[in-house]
């Protein structure tokens, strides 16, 4: 109890996780809060926001702060409540914020404390790893379990991660863009790596169906809810490791599929990408396309922004590799590749069609914050973005390389 009132002391916001009233799926917001008579308060800024009427229909809510999430019981606070709460929202923020954000709003809500907190890793930035990869193996975890609990551990935030971060979103657009140009309406899709479902349910609607895997047991029930909410009746999740991908053959059409793609460095976290390649000329169609982005050992834009930033030493992270990522508050190992060594694992069956950097100028995510400031640069630098990601050395030299390969036939 003592670790949580610490937590609750040193946080300016807490994420709060309600359960959709329909969906059941898990809705996350970052709000402001006090701490006081063995619970918390938190401001409504209206009556029909999602997380408020979650929190209502539902009763049972989870806080999250730092390393904890900590179990609630929602209910409406009283009127001598809601006027002790503004005055301790004004003592901790200060009258411009409250004025500003609540005005007069009446809608406030206490959540009582309603169990044991529970302890996970603290969310953070995709390099801010605590241990290092030689640590890692000496501890003779199962890799496979390992990158499974740690993105079973994301699932709950993942979008909520993906939806804050400028880059990442650019990312995601730029991706599905691309991968557009390659998908035809009649197409039997497979994607390696769906996580939550958000780039399955926008191809979805343009082929004919989707056979969306992942190794993660949370982020296949995730986009399982999301299908059933949306009534989304052409997708199949599958809960299925990249390197077995040619168990997902009863699930397809005749076997195969005329379109395999996996973004957003999905295969990063496949050590065994020989077996995974013997299992995408089994079940790609000859003719077909396999459409992937992983990230690479060097990035320009990381480079630079550093170099600018005064940090010479965190210029060239990435070229020791396997490296360590943080996924869902835990370390894990991920394989960082050179274009030319990735694109080796496929040269026996596929043709590489194209190389695009993904992003050749704009900086990695974790440095995401750093580009959304320089605000007068953002319509230039994505227009030159566009102008030079295909081209050499660009191409080479971003965080993500997207490849298109075509099987042969």
């Amino acid at each position: 109890m003592l670790e949580q009132t610490r937590a609750l002391e040193s946080s300016a916001t807490i994420k709060l996780v309600t359960s959709g009233r329909k969906s059941r799926l898990p809705h996350l917001v970052e709000v402001r809060f006090v701490a006081s008579h063995g619970g918390i308060y938190v401001i409504g800024a209206g009556p029909r926001s999602d997380w408020v009427l979650n929190a209502l229909a539902t009763d049972r809510v989870k806080v999250r702060v730092g390393e904890l999430a900590i179990p609630c019981r929602a209910q409406r606070a009283t009127l001598q409540e809601v006027e002790s709460t503004y005055g301790l929202f004004k003592k901790k923020y200060g009258n411009g914020i409250v004025s500003r954000w609540y005005g007069g709003s009446t809608l406030c809500l206490y959540l009582e404390f309603a169990g044991r907190a529970e302890r996970r890793g603290a969310v953070v930035g995709e390099s801010e790893t605590k241990s290092d990869f030689d640590a890692w193996k000496a501890s003779g975890r199962g890799y496979y379990d390992d990158v499974a609990a740690a993105f079973d551990s994301a699932s709950e935030e993942y979008d909520f991660t993906i939806s804050r971060n400028f880059v990442n979103t650019w990312i995601r657009r730029r991706s599905l863009e691309i991968l557009a140009r390659y998908m035809k309406k009649d197409d039997v899709a497979l994607e390696i790596g769906c996580g939550t479902g958000a780039e399955t349910l926008q191809i979805a609607k343009s082929v004919r169906r989707v056979v969306a895997t992942d190794i993660s047991d949370r982020m296949v029930s995730l986009l399982t809810a999301k299908l059933r909410a949306r009534r989304t009746a052409n997708v199949m999740p599958l809960k299925l490791g990249a390197a077995a991908i040619a168990q997902a053959a009863p699930y397809l059409y005749g076997g195969r599929a005329s379109l395999v793609y996996s973004l957003n460095g999905a295969l990063n976290c496949e050590p065994e990408l020989d077996a995974f390649a013997s299992g995408l000329e089994r079940i790609l169609s000859p003719g077909g396309y396999f459409v992937c982005s992983v990230r690479n050992t060097i990035c320009l834009s990381e480079a630079v922004l550093h170099a600018l930033l005064l940090q010479f030493g965190k210029s060239l992270p990435r070229l020791k590799q396997p490296t360590m990522v943080s996924v869902g508050g835990m370390d894990i190992p991920s394989t960082y590749y050179r274009p030319s060594d990735f694109a080796s694992h496929f040269k026996r069956s596929f043709e590489l069609k194209k190389i695009i950097a993904l992003p050749a100028i704009l900086p990695p995510a974790y440095l995401s914050g750093h580009y959304v400031r320089l605000t007068a640069v953002h319509k230039p630098l994505e227009v030159l973005e566009r102008a030079v990601a295909g081209l050499p050395p660009f191409n080479r030299l971003g965080d993500q390389t997207l490849f298109v390969f075509r099987r042969f036939g």
